[in-house]
């Protein structure tokens, strides 16, 4: 883990650095022009922070589940703006190495719970932790019932909800994989291609929970909203169609174009979501809802 004087240096360099590629790269969002990486996977940390300067403060409060100790959403949060919050996984061994750090760190503010979740049990985990109300920042990256979970939370109320998103979906379909507790990604479907929902299907479910889309990284993983009521006139709400970003990864280094993707998990049981206010019946391909 680095230090905090190490890590405000790290921020500043990959900062620039990080502001230059995308200048170079011609992004016109100003969203994605604030991307940097401190502990984040994709650059979420730029994001993050221009979001939480845009607004008031909050409580310095988070949510986040599927995570790894050294790389997840909200570690620079507690490392760089003092936030204490919850982390939430499955994994033994990465609970116990998170736990040893933010001990050594006296950072007992900071809960991480081993659990394996479900939307019978995430309001009550989260709510034992001492969470309930308003937190600054959600965080959810489950390989699968992503929809699911950001559907079922109501004891948190976050000004900010980063998901991931599967851009495999596409633009234009408003899908997701049907609840199943016991989802493992690679189980289902050996590509990889089939978890979580489209940034579609996601939009709608947060414009009935009171959200706004605000945009998506740029490698095309994690879609970002902000709360209705929050005073951020400077930050833009986005059609899914502008927001989109394609799977990086998928298309430049795996090689697989974006229709090939979905071409491959097309036969596989989807829900589809439908747009908020609309009466929908069942379609061919998946249930609708």
């Amino acid at each position: 883990m680095k230090s905090v004087a190490g890590t405000l240096i790290s921020i500043r360099v990959r900062r620039w650095f990080g502001r230059l590629r995308l200048r170079r790269r011609g992004e016109p969002l100003a969203i994605n022009r604030a991307e940097y990486r401190v502990f984040s996977q994709h650059r979420e940390d730029g994001v993050i922070d221009h979001l939480l300067n845009t607004v008031p403060p909050g409580p310095g409060l988070f949510v986040e589940f599927g995570f790894a100790p050294d790389v997840c959403n909200c570690l620079n949060l507690v490392v760089n703006r003092g936030f204490s919050g919850l982390f939430i996984d499955g994994s033994a061994s990465k609970c116990d190495l998170a736990r040893r750090v933010f001990r050594a760190m006296g950072r007992e503010d900071v809960k991480v719970a081993r659990a394996f979740l479900d939307v019978d049990n995430i309001n009550r985990i989260i709510a034992s932790h001492g969470i309930d109300g308003e937190i600054d920042v959600l965080s959810v990256d489950v390989d699968g019932n992503d929809y699911w979970f950001l559907e079922a939370i109501d004891v948190a109320n976050p000004r900010i909800v980063v998901i991931e998103y599967n851009a495999s979906l596409g633009v234009a379909r408003s899908l997701t994989v049907p609840y199943d507790p016991g989802f493992v990604r690679y189980e289902k479907h050996d590509s990889g291609f089939y978890h979580g929902a489209s940034l579609l299907a996601l939009s709608r479910l947060a414009a009935r929970k009171g959200y706004r889309l605000v945009g998506c990284d740029s490698t095309g993983v994690n879609a970002f909203f902000l709360r209705n009521d929050l005073p951020a006139p400077s930050v833009e709400t986005l059609a899914v169609e502008t927001a989109f970003r394609a799977h990086r990864g998928r298309v430049k280094y795996k090689k697989v174009s974006q229709d090939e993707q979905f071409a491959r998990i097309r036969d596989m049981p989807f829900v589809e979501i439908a747009a908020p206010g609309t009466v929908t019946t069942t379609s061919s391909g998946g249930n609708t809802r």
